[in-house]
C-alpha cells in the first residue's frame, strides 16, 4: 500500500486561495471606486474626471488580467490536490470511495456529473480519511462543511455565468451602474466559497498527514489486520 504525501500541493492551494481572497477584496474597493465615478459621472456630465475614470478603467483592468491567472492556478492546483486525495483513499484497505480516482478530476468536465459528483467526491474524502483515524480522532466530523461549501461554489459559478451575459451588453451609464453593482454583489458572494475551501482543505491535509504517519504504525489504526470498518448508521447515510 502506497500512500503519497499530499502536503505540499495542499499549502500551494490554500496559498492560492489566500491570494485569492486578496484579490477579491481588493476587486471590491475598485468597484466602489467605479461606482462612485460613474453616478458622479451621470449626475454631472459637464466635469467628468476622465483622467480618475481612465486611471479606474487601467485598475480594473489589472485586477482582472490577475484575478483570470489566479483563478487558473487555482483550479489546475485544486483538482491536482482534489485527485490525490481521493487516490490516497482509495488505497485504503477500506474506504467509502464511489468513484474511480479518474473522476476526482473528469467530473468537473462533463456535463451534467459536474452539478454533484465532485461533492460526493470531497464528502468521500471527508469522511473516508477521518474514518480511517476513527480508532485515534475518535467520531468523524460532520460533512455539513462541505455542503455549505458546495452549496456557495454553485451560487458563485451560477451567478457569475449570468452576470457575465449581462455584462456584454452594458455600454450606457445606467447600465455600467447596474453591471458594477452586479459585480459587487459576485465578488461578496464569492467569500464565503474561498473561506471554505480553505478550511476543508487545511482539516483535509490534517487528516491525511496523520494517515501517512499512522501507515507507517499501522497498530491502532485502518492499517492494522485486525481492523474492522466501522458499521454506517441511517444518520451517517442521509449525510450522503
Amino acid at each position: 500500500m502506497l500512500l503519497r504525501d499530499n502536503t505540499a500541493r495542499a499549502r500551494q492551494i490554500i496559498s492560492i486561495f489566500w491570494i485569492m481572497l486578496g484579490i477579491t477584496i481588493v476587486n471590491i474597493g475598485s468597484l466602489v471606486w467605479q461606482y462612485s465615478l460613474i453616478t458622479n459621472a451621470q449626475s454631472d456630465l459637464a466635469n467628468v474626471d476622465m483622467q480618475a475614470i481612465n486611471t479606474s478603467d487601467t485598475a480594473r483592468q489589472i485586477i482582472l488580467i490577475v484575478s483570470l491567472v489566479v483563478t487558473i492556478l487555482a483550479i489546475i492546483f485544486f483538482i491536482m490536490w482534489f485527485r490525490r486525495a481521493y487516490y490516497n483513499l482509495h488505497q485504503l484497505p477500506w474506504h467509502n470511495a464511489r468513484y474511480t480516482e479518474g473522476w476526482a478530476a473528469g467530473s468537473w468536465f462533463v456535463p451534467i456529473i459536474w452539478f454533484w459528483w465532485p461533492y460526493q467526491i470531497m464528502v468521500d474524502i471527508w469522511k473516508g480519511t477521518q474514518n480511517a483515524l476513527r480508532e485515534r480522532l475518535g467520531e468523524p466530523q460532520p460533512s455539513t462543511i462541505v455542503g455549505w461549501w458546495w452549496a456557495c461554489y454553485l451560487i458563485t459559478d451560477i451567478y457569475g455565468k449570468i452576470n457575465a451575459r449581462f455584462n456584454r451588453g452594458a455600454d450606457e451609464l445606467d447600465e455600467l451602474i447596474v453591471s458594477t453593482k452586479l459585480d459587487f454583489i459576485g465578488e461578496i458572494i464569492s467569500i464565503p466559497a474561498i473561506v471554505l475551501v480553505i478550511r476543508i482543505v487545511q482539516r483535509t491535509s490534517y487528516f491525511e498527514r496523520e494517515l501517512l504517519i499512522h501507515s507507517q504504525t499501522p497498530a491502532d489504526s485502518i492499517f492494522s489486520a485486525n481492523y474492522r470498518p466501522p458499521v454506517e448508521t441511517a444518520e451517517t447515510k442521509l449525510e450522503n
